[in-house]
């Protein structure tokens, strides 16, 4: 068999492409990966087109075997990766040669690494995407984190490539870097279905105070701990939630909805948080200080179309070094 065998796991690791697109009117989330521009770089430095599924890495590494001659590339939160034991530079295309072990430590700044292989991870796909939820038990690998002794197949490999063949070398200029852990992380959002409806009290509080990012965030949601915002309402219908929804439950701290969360809530949303800044909070780690600021619709569309607009000068760049199609 031709791909990746599993040597050891950290805390972490799943098969993650850009998400489940169609299904949230079922009840099924889109997953995908947390850090979407990450893996689309990983993605672009070796010729793959975006939608192709990798690995998202949580903090503590991963060890893995190659089978086969393969080529990867390892961007999002700095981490240490080594190949036979020589260390490596994130940020490009490596070739590997079967045999090789290719271990990802501890992340340095930041939580989610993520492990890009020519022609893809090609575990079954579910409802169009191979994206792993482990709440609803779909993609991925039967549904679970990958575990040692998982076999993760390959497809359009190379088997011609060699360890010898030129590395592409590039160190990206335009990073986007997550928020130092002594520095506030702002989160930007635009005020949402219920936030007229709470008291003006509720309203000042959330946006006069300094969050810590609790130890409890995960895919689903980012918890942030506070001094408890009270929202004035007693009872709502379970409504659709939406990605970068501020939730706020009964004990008054404050939820920011992720990638694998719940389809339907009935907790008051009291706004989303604008893409570039949920990303930047799903990068930080527990013990991050936040804080919450209300914006305009006009000031959110500028803020998004100057970032995808850096985005996309990154991705071409990426284009012009190993021809990638999109």
């Amino acid at each position: 068999m031709t791909g990746l065998r599993v040597v050891k796991t950290g805390l972490l690791a799943t098969v993650q492409d850009l998400g489940r697109v169609g299904y949230l009117g079922h009840g099924i989330t889109a997953g995908g990966a947390l850090d979407a521009f990450s893996l689309r770089c990983a993605n672009r430095l070796l010729g793959n087109a975006d939608h192709v599924a990798g690995l998202e890495i949580a903090l503590t590494g991963l060890t893995l075997e190659a089978t086969c001659n393969l080529q990867l590339a390892l961007c999002g939160a700095s981490a240490t990766l080594s190949i036979n034991g020589e260390e490596q530079f994130m940020d490009q295309a490596l070739w590997v040669s079967a045999g090789s072990t290719i271990t990802i430590g501890r992340a340095l700044t930041g939580t989610y690494s993520y492990l890009a292989i020519k022609g893809g991870v090609s575990t079954p796909q579910v409802l169009g995407s191979r994206s792993t939820v482990v709440r609803e038990g779909i993609g991925g690998l039967n549904g679970q984190a990958l575990k040692p002794g998982d076999f993760l197949p390959i497809t359009g490999l190379d088997n011609s490539a060699t360890a010898q063949s030129p590395t592409r070398h590039w160190q990206r200029q335009l990073q986007a870097k997550p928020a130092a852990q002594n520095d506030i992380l702002r989160l930007r959002f635009l005020p949402g279905l219920h936030y007229d409806d709470v008291i003006q009290t509720c309203r000042d509080t959330l946006c006069a105070q300094t969050f810590t990012l609790s130890g409890a965030a995960n895919r689903m949601a980012a918890p942030l701990i506070g001094n408890p915002v009270d929202t004035g309402l007693t009872k709502l219908w379970s409504e659709p939630t939406c990605l970068g929804s501020i939730q706020i439950p009964p004990d008054g701290q404050p939820l920011v909805l992720l990638n694998d969360r719940q389809t339907m809530g009935g907790y008051p949303q009291l706004g989303v948080i604008i893409p570039l800044d949920r990303v930047r909070l799903g990068q930080a780690r527990p013990g991050h200080k936040v804080r919450l600021e209300a914006m305009t619709l006009a000031a959110a569309e500028q803020v998004v179309w100057l970032h995808e607009h850096y985005e996309e000068t990154h991705l071409k760049a990426l284009d012009r070094l190993g021809g990638t199609s999109p």
